[in-house]
């Protein structure tokens, strides 16, 4: 009698465990299993095999390899790690990843942690100030551009987006304070104005000016790192004035939401998915919360994205000419990151082209075949340190082992 409940034992033992795995496999088409993370997912281990960054398979690190392994592809990972997310974020008002900020009124924000140097929290306390020689090299390096473009008759502007914890500070967790008064922005637009002739330009004061006066109007994503339509369209007036454009006022343009979208334009504009929410594995149940607009009847001419380029990290903006339509101005250029994806539309409404590209993925024939009347380089707070390695000839050019 013994022996045989420990037979049932181990077959209900063995059940529960396989049960699972089976009926994962008979829903697996029909559930989520998105990977959300940036980072690849294990691969399967063969003992004699080599992985393809390079690791060969032995028998000593099998097991590790194969929990490696086991772990990005646990059955209903996705819907696991969801339930356990959702109980931070509702009930404990934290996060499941080290990457993102549970602040007041579960508005989501940017640890830092992905993407070469940055650290969003350091710039906002202050503590990751640059030396002088570094201020001196950043200096050197956008000077040496402007040269390089004043000789082939391309002017050439600086400007800076700032971190969402900037502007949003009120929502940060109380432990951060206030943000430090002293910055590497603040650093690099007060050095570059003193010691060059570059236009230097910041979004900031437009943004906090305009969030002042419009106290209901959000101007980043609640649950995204990024500016929304509204904060890259404000956060622009200050660039489309250097670059001798006139910038309409936000009351005189129409701004369209998922609520008042009309039947001539595509309701998927306002569908989005928020890189912070994702992180947490909160995307289906946070986006849909989010404020998702477009704005509209800012310029009297047709800007168009070009589709079949309208690439992760490189976009074409075009004024629709086949009507007759004379741009008043050529072709700009910009050089910058995610947040130029959005407002460069805006900054570009008078020019018959716009090139954006990302600092990663330039490179000198883009500006070649581009012909600019100017060359914008746009960066986002957290990758000011991206200009101790770049220039027009190499591009982005980090040392080695700069995470």
């Amino acid at each position: 009698m013994k022996r045989k409940l420990q037979i049932y034992y181990g077959i209900l033992f063995a059940a529960l465990i396989l049960a699972p795995c089976l009926v994962f496999l008979a829903v697996r088409s029909h559930i989520d299993t998105t990977n959300y993370e940036n980072t690849a997912q294990a691969e399967f281990p063969v003992i004699g095999r080599t992985l393809s960054n390079g690791t060969p398979v032995t028998i000593d690190n099998f097991p590790s390899l194969f929990e490696d392994w086991f772990n990005d592809h646990l059955p209903f990972r996705n819907q696991l790690l969801t339930l356990n997310s959702f109980f931070d974020y509702t009930v404990l008002k934290t996060s499941s990843s080290d990457q993102v900020i549970v602040g007041k009124d579960g508005w989501l924000f940017y640890q830092g942690g992905q993407v070469n140097d940055e650290d969003p929290v350091a710039d906002y306390e202050g503590t990751n100030l640059f030396t002088d020689e570094e201020l001196q090299t950043i200096a050197s390096n956008m000077t040496k551009i402007e040269k390089e473009l004043k000789a082939q008759g391309t002017d050439f502007v600086i400007y800076f987006a700032p971190n969402k914890e900037r502007v949003y500070s009120e929502y940060m967790p109380d432990s951060y304070g206030e943000p430090a008064g002293n910055s590497r922005m603040n650093q690099v637009i007060e050095y570059l104005r003193k010691n060059t002739d570059i236009t230097v330009i910041s979004a900031l004061d437009d943004l906090m000016e305009f969030k002042q006066s419009h106290p209901n109007v959000q101007l980043y994503y609640k649950y995204d790192t990024h500016w929304n339509n509204i904060g890259a369209y404000v956060g622009t007036k200050s660039l489309c004035e250097a670059l001798g454009e006139k910038w309409t006022p936000y009351e005189d343009c129409t701004v369209l939401n998922k609520d008042t979208v009309p039947d001539t334009v595509d309701p998927s504009n306002f569908v989005a998915h928020f890189d912070l929410s994702r992180l947490i594995h909160l995307g289906n149940y946070l986006d849909p919360k989010d404020e998702v607009e477009m704005i509209t009847g800012y310029s009297k001419y047709g800007l168009y994205l070009d589709g079949e380029n309208a690439q992760m990290s490189q976009f074409h903006y075009y004024i629709d000419t086949s009507d007759g339509t004379v741009p008043p101005r050529g072709n700009l250029m910009v050089i910058g990151d995610s947040f130029s994806a959005v407002s460069a539309q805006y900054y570009g409404m008078d020019y018959a082209q716009t090139y954006v590209t990302y600092y990663y993925n330039y490179d000198k024939s883009q500006l070649e075949e581009a012909k600019p009347e100017v060359v914008v380089y746009e960066s986002v707070e957290r990758y000011i340190q991206n200009m101790l390695y770049f220039d027009l000839d190499e591009g982005f050019n980090p040392p080695e082992g700069w995470r």
